[in-house]
């Protein structure tokens, strides 16, 4: 039909026939589609209009081939439209391109406007150019360090012999697997307290990646064993303000578990051909405080009830922003766990010859804060639909071959979508280990949905007694009955949505993306059987009992 020969007309023209208008939609920037991409979006649309008229239908040899035409049309415009939302979300939205206007700019004035007009940052940028350089080396991999113990690890062991037996090592060294039990540690009553302090400890321990010898060695850091013992100490406080917090789920437990997640995730291939050691350890940092000091309240109750912290920053990512900077703030009050300022602020760069870059060092504490920052700010859930489809987006850009590996002689513009691409990258492996809950072991997954359950409901009486219109998820009365309902939605409309193109990133994923499968199934089952909180979480119920099975399959690995 005439349809699809205007679509064809569309395909003649090619991609690059809209070169102009590809360029002037990048220059355009913004977070919401130009008209050139809605332009686009409606002629795909057609374009599908077409093959379903012609599905079905006997088309003879020559609507065969225009059928197939129709389709490397449809993919020719995906590709030009994947191009358009990339070159969108991934820079300022000013003088982004280096030709025409600001190429009659001097550099000085450019870096101006960018740094001043965007989001860009230019020191951020450079320092993640010289780890970009740093981890295509140790993409190949590094043996776990076998030196001698320091401090850090003196702090380990002492911990292990003050146990009874050797069950909270063989716990820790789980620490890279998927199925790391955060609550096994949290049973005894030695590592209790210093939950994140343990782990984090013994996994830089145990990764040579992490060790303080890697990190000081490539001049991040000048004295290892100091930034070590600061950053233990550091833990030591965090452990401390989890546990004044009065949250039933944001609590330590809760941090370690997201921890070990974001270790497995960060030890995947995909991720170490992109990410740098100090990338490794800031992941590990963002994970340990994202809910440091949790009250135990969300950010719309913060929001309903005007409190101090909703007023401080503005009903936006209220608690994010809190966790962030209790963290930072918690570095500041304490020399002892000041591991930040041991950062080089003027780590060596490698100056490309012939370059006007004003830089010659990498100022890597504004890096690192900067990506925890933007790594905490990134698990308020009110994001995670943008996330979701940032991710498909990235995973499509990826099939199409479009995402290319960084270079430290990059020009400016280059470096920042490197950073941008690469601080995307560690806030998707924060946000997937963040609501990974559903995709562990059965114990672990009912003992954290028991306890999550429980915060939600505890705000809900809250809201009652305030006279608050109760927020969603959180009545008690409604939801014990509906226990199974409510976290078939929250997997198959949150959690598998967002692991799905994460698999395609992250092949190493797929161990996730199959223990939502069973989880599914199994509330599939609870939800026939019309299961209620009591059956699943009294005494003696499920939870109790696949508990009691974990507990003895771990003593019958000691024997």
């Amino acid at each position: 039909p005439a349809l699809g020969l205007r679509a064809l007309e569309c395909r003649a023209d090619g991609p690059h026939a809209h070169a102009g208008a590809l360029s002037a939609a990048m220059r355009a920037g913004g977070t919401h589609k130009s008209a050139v991409e809605r332009a686009l979006l409606n002629v795909r649309a057609r374009v599908h209009m077409a093959m379903d008229a012609l599905e079905g239908q006997e088309l003879g040899e020559a609507g065969a081939q225009a059928k197939r035409e129709l389709a490397e049309a449809e993919k020719a415009l995906r590709s030009v439209e994947l191009r358009l939302s990339v070159a969108r979300s991934r820079t300022g939205g000013i003088l982004v391109d280096d030709s025409s206007a600001s190429a009659q700019t001097s550099a000085d004035m450019r870096n101006w406007l960018l740094s001043t007009f965007t989001d860009q940052d230019f020191e951020a940028a450079v320092s993640n150019s010289v780890l970009s350089e740093e981890s295509r080396v140790e993409s190949s991999g590094s043996a776990p360090s076998r030196g001698r113990l320091s401090t850090v690890q003196d702090f380990v062991v002492e911990l292990h012999r003050a146990t009874s037996d050797d069950r909270v090592g063989r716990i820790l060294e789980r620490c890279s697997s998927f199925d790391f039990d955060a609550l096994a540690l949290e049973e005894h009553p030695e590592a209790r307290c210093y939950l994140n302090t343990v782990l984090g400890a013994y996994i830089m321990k145990k990764c040579g990646r992490l060790s303080r010898s890697t990190l000081q060695e490539k001049g991040w850091i000048s004295n290892g064993d100091a930034f070590m013992q600061a950053y233990v100490s550091f833990l030591m406080k965090i452990d401390g303000l989890y546990a004044s917090s009065g949250a039933l789920y944001h609590v330590a437990a809760h941090a370690a578990d997201v921890t070990a997640t974001t270790h497995w995730l960060m030890q995947s291939e995909f991720m170490r051909e992109r990410t740098s050691s100090l990338d490794h350890f800031m992941a590990l940092a963002a994970a340990a405080v994202h809910d440091v000091g949790h009250p135990g309240t969300n950010n719309l109750f913060h929001t309903k009830t005007m409190s101090s912290l909703a007023v401080r920053y503005n009903d936006r990512s209220i608690l994010e922003n809190m966790h962030v900077a209790l963290a930072f703030e918690t570095i500041q009050s304490d020399d002892d766990c000041d591991w930040f300022s041991m950062l080089a602020k003027d780590a060596p760069v490698q100056a490309e010859s012939g370059s006007d870059e004003a830089h010659n060092t990498a100022n890597l504490q504004q890096y690192v804060r900067k990506g925890m920052i933007r790594m905490v700010l990134a698990t308020d859930m009110a994001k995670h639909s943008g996330n979701v489809q940032d991710l498909t987006s990235l995973a499509q850009e990826m099939e199409e071959g479009m995402m290319m590996q960084s270079d430290a002689s990059e020009s400016n513009m280059a470096q920042q979508k490197a950073l941008q691409r690469k601080l995307f990258l560690l806030e998707t492996v924060l946000h997937s280990a963040d609501i990974s809950n559903p995709s562990k072991p059965r114990h672990m997954m009912l003992e954290w949905t028991r306890r999550v359950l429980s915060e939600f409901w505890a705000q809900g009486d809250e809201e009652k007694n305030l006279g608050l219109e109760v927020s969603p998820l959180c009545d008690r009365n409604t939801g014990s009955g509906t226990v199974p309902k409510g976290q078939l939605g929250f997997i198959n409309f949150v959690v598998m949505p967002f692991f799905t193109p994460l698999v395609s990133l992250i092949p190493e994923a797929r161990e996730a993306t199959e223990g939502l499968v069973s989880t599914s199934g199994f509330w599939k089952e609870q939800d026939a059987l019309e299961a209620t909180f009591d059956q699943l979480f009294g005494d003696g119920g499920i939870a109790d009992q696949e508990m009691a099975k974990a507990r003895e399959a771990r003593a019958a690995t000691k024997a």
